[in-house]
């Protein structure tokens, strides 16, 4: 607080220059912690966003693995069907061999689909992280900055206006 004998120096318009700078300053801080604060929740969704994108993805993974393990004992089963019933009828030959190759070429195929598919999935996942990252910078320049010159200049124009009113 102002001491009594400069409170009855600067006057009424002193006081409410000091007043009205004070509060030019208080509300640069304001307007500064708001900015942080905003920054750190679209940090924070940011990251829960990340997070959920990077599970799904895993659990993608995880799922083609499965699949295709799955397929794989599918298939040697079907090949060694094909091979027990083709040695008990005693069929033997290149129609043999075609089918046991049918049946590797269609796991292989089915393989292959997976594969196209997750890294289909792994693109779009790094799309939707894109649009993450452009969403948390949105919101952080919707919450304006302040300006440190335009509140400078804002307290100099206010003390000019008292000196020259003095």
């Amino acid at each position: 607080m102002c001491p009594p004998a400069l409170m009855a120096a600067m006057g009424t318009a002193g006081m409410g220059t000091a007043l009205s700078i004070m509060s030019s300053v208080m509300a640069y801080g304001e307007q500064q912690s708001q900015a942080q604060a905003n920054e750190r929740a679209a940090n924070a969704a940011a990251m829960n966003d990340y997070r959920q994108l990077n599970l799904q993805q895993r659990e993608e993974e995880e799922a083609k693995a499965d699949a295709e393990f799955k397929a794989d004992i599918e298939s040697a089963k079907a090949l060694a069907h094909a091979r027990v019933a083709s040695g008990e009828s005693g069929v033997s030959g290149l129609s043999v061999d075609s089918l046991y190759a049918d049946i590797v070429r269609q796991n292989l195929t089915d393989d292959t689909r997976r594969d196209t598919n997750l890294q289909n999935y792994i693109a779009q996942v790094e799309q939707e992280k894109k649009g993450v990252e452009a969403g948390r910078q949105t919101r952080i320049n919707d919450v304006p900055r302040p300006n440190l010159l335009a509140t400078g200049l804002e307290i100099g124009g206010k003390y000019n206006t008292y000196k020259s009113e003095d």
